[in-house]
């Protein structure tokens, strides 16, 4: 995979990783009226920040990246492009009037406007791999994958702030989180079985790109490795939290925090590495 599809794969991984956060958080802050909302809005704004200073190592001259919205009316692009910059500027809207005010409580109501920013945003970058002539993309398993890595990075973020020290590993709101967590890679899971599956009917008409063999699919295997660890990691942590009591699990958590997101990353790598067009 070329260097210029890496910075596609930080960009959507981190772009979606923030909107995520937002909507975990904006779901925790109305079950949770003392969880503060700064560090968690910040944490957002940095990550799509650095998502998009990655998005400029794809173009060939980063000066026309304004040019990008020329097409709002037929462009997909256009449109991510402007959603970046709306979902960006909702989150430092909040941050500033945070700042000013010393108050979060009525912020959590603002965060329902960057959560819908955030959807928006994440509806585009779906849209724009929805391309007839590229059908390893042209599936359902983009909408799923998208979605899914936003989260559980999202979700990963909000049990960060839940460490033990903070609400405690045995608390059992954090518990249930973590049984969505697996959840989700267990969706992660399927949908990539599947998605492998039906990749490996495709004709790609190139000798070179084939998907049931080579670094292709034995990245696609150490990926489903990685998910099996981190689904039986969380599956022996929730357990062993009643067998354990007391118990420190920083270093469990940190380990699963590493497997995940190197699980999403390589992902999303074999989501570009899979690119092959029909036609012209």
């Amino acid at each position: 995979m070329s260097d210029r599809n890496w910075s596609l794969v930080f960009f959507t991984t981190l772009a979606q990783c923030s909107v995520g956060i937002i909507l975990w958080f904006t779901w925790a802050g109305f079950f949770n009226p003392n969880l503060g909302l700064m560090n968690p809005v910040l944490l957002a704004l940095i990550f799509i920040g650095v998502a998009t200073l990655s998005s400029f190592l794809h173009l060939g001259n980063p000066a026309n990246a304004p040019r990008a919205l020329n097409n709002l009316a037929g462009s997909w692009l256009s449109r991510e492009v402007l959603a970046i910059g709306v979902f960006s500027a909702s989150l430092i809207f909040i941050l500033i009037l945070g700042w000013k005010t010393g108050n979060s409580g009525y912020l959590k109501y603002l965060m329902v406007l960057s959560s819908f920013c955030g959807l928006a945003l994440l509806w585009m970058m779906i849209r724009i791999y929805l391309i007839p002539t590229i059908p390893a993309w042209n599936s359902w398993y983009t909408p799923v994958s998208f979605v899914a890595t936003a989260l559980c990075l999202g979700l990963l973020a909000l049990l960060g702030f839940q460490l033990p020290g903070v609400a405690g590993i045995d608390d059992p709101i954090f518990n249930k989180l973590m049984v969505f967590l697996m959840l989700i890679l267990l969706l992660e899971t399927a949908s990539g079985l599947f998605h492998q599956f039906r990749l490996q009917k495709l004709n790609t008409g190139i000798d070179e790109l084939k998907f049931n063999r080579g670094s292709f699919y034995k990245a696609f295997l150490f990926r489903m490795g990685l998910l099996l660890v981190a689904f039986l990691a969380i599956f022996t942590l929730i357990f062993s939290v009643y067998l354990f009591p007391g118990y420190q699990y920083n270093t469990w958590l940190y380990t699963l925090l590493v497997l995940i997101i190197v699980q999403e990353l390589l992902g999303r790598g074999l989501f570009y590495s899979s690119y092959f067009r029909l036609g012209v």
